[in-house]
């Protein structure tokens, strides 16, 4: 322990995340801002587990990067090079990171070194990011004929247009009619940035670049909210939807899906998933769920069945009600919710 201690090596997760925790924002503290908590999860864990004796060190990076949206620049230093993103405390983006070494170092080469990759990054986000601008979201939708969806059930442009047709009818399923013409246009547009360069990079930013040129091209707020929600919950954690319109789309797509790939591949196995409509089921209910909207389950796989380009069976209808069901009970049991949220019958 002794000859540990003399090379900082601490063998402790939690002692090393703790460690690296504060001197992250002690750094962050040098350039004026804060690393925000969000941070101290999934990104600390690894992190925490890339080094064993973390040596903390502040880069930064020239301040007109920040024209780009702040979510292209935190996706890029957290997911790609595993960076804190340093906020002022107005939750500003500043032109400065932390990152963490192992064992003892060059403070100022690693940061030379470290901020000279992030460049790159930036410069290559930046190029995606303008060729997007030259757009129209729109424009990008019928790019997605060519990326397939599942063989039977065509590509995800095929896709788009069923969730945008099942959207009129789940509204009034949902008693969300008022919502109808803000929930069918965001539908039209709810994959197209999937096209886009900076997704198609990116992608964990879908419904969040959907959002962003939406908003850029002046769209209604309520239809670029809605093209956002779309997408959630992402994974587990994540905001649910919380506007009539971005709940009728998160639950018309999801509910697409499920019965779809249901009707041509099958419900999931106990050890398979390859779809994750298990994950899309249960997001499907928190939807409903959070947001206290009744709807007859039973109605809306059939309104969704009628869409599909294949037949599905009544049979089929039933195991898709009975897998939704599952998840339903799962909910409740997870959340502790008494609510009737829907009806499988």
């Amino acid at each position: 322990l002794p000859l540990l201690q003399q090379q900082r090596i601490q063998l402790d997760l939690d002692s090393r995340k703790q460690s690296i925790w504060a001197a992250a924002q002690a750094a962050a503290a040098e350039a004026g801002g804060v690393i925000p908590e969000s941070s101290s999860g999934d990104l600390l864990d690894e992190v925490a587990n890339l080094v064993e004796s973390p040596t903390v060190i502040r880069g930064g990076f020239d301040p007109a990067f920040l024209e780009l949206p702040d979510d292209v620049l935190v996706m890029v230093m957290r997911k790609h090079q595993r960076y804190f993103p340093v906020f002022s405390p107005q939750q500003q983006l500043l032109p400065a990171f932390i990152t963490v070494a192992n064992g003892p170092v060059d403070p100022a080469a690693v940061a030379a070194g470290n901020e000279a990759v992030l460049r790159a990054r930036f410069e290559d986000a930046s190029f995606f990011y303008r060729e997007d601008m030259k757009h129209q979201l729109a424009d990008f939708r019928p790019k997605l004929k060519g990326t397939l969806f599942q063989k039977d059930l065509g590509t995800i442009y095929d896709k788009n247009l069923r969730v945008e047709a099942l959207t009129p009818a789940l509204a009034a399923a949902m008693n969300l009619a008022t919502a109808t013409e803000t929930a069918t246009a965001a539908a039209a547009l709810c994959k197209a940035d999937l096209a886009t360069h900076t997704v198609t990079e990116m992608t964990a930013l879908a419904g969040t670049m959907g959002r962003h040129y939406a908003q850029k091209q002046g769209l209604p707020e309520d239809v670029c909210t809605a093209i956002f929600e779309a997408v959630l919950p992402r994974q587990a954690g994540d905001v649910l939807p919380q506007t009539p319109a971005g709940v009728i789309v998160a639950v018309a797509d999801r509910l697409d899906s499920l019965v779809g790939l249901v009707a041509a591949v099958g419900a999931p196995s106990a050890t398979a998933d390859p779809y994750g409509l298990r994950r899309a089921a249960y997001g499907m209910l928190q939807a409903l769920v959070s947001n206290n909207v009744s709807l007859s389950l039973k109605d809306a796989v059939a309104m969704a069945a009628a869409q599909q380009p294949i037949k599905v069976s009544q049979q089929q209808q039933e195991a898709v009600l009975e897998f939704v069901g599952r998840r339903l009970e799962q909910l409740l049991v997870d959340s502790g919710v008494s609510t009737e949220a829907g009806t499988c019958d």
